[in-house]
């Protein structure tokens, strides 16, 4: 029986555009992750929507 070969697609580093690696898919690297990390724990990136979105619903309490 002939052993197929696992093909990888290659696709670019979201952060430098360098083609990613297995390790630290979908980066590049270690460098490119700890950055695109850093940028969502400081409020580098935000999801659309009003902040009191989450809380706008009157919250029903058990009587």
């Amino acid at each position: 029986m002939q052993k197929e070969e696992c093909t990888l697609l290659k696709h670019k580093c979201p952060e430098c555009g360098e083609i990613s690696v297995h390790d630290f898919y979908p980066f590049c690297s270690a460098h490119c992750r700890s950055v695109d990390l850093s940028r969502w724990l400081s409020d580098g990136y935000r999801i659309a929507g009003k902040e009191d979105d989450m809380f706008s619903e009157e919250v029903e309490e058990d009587s």
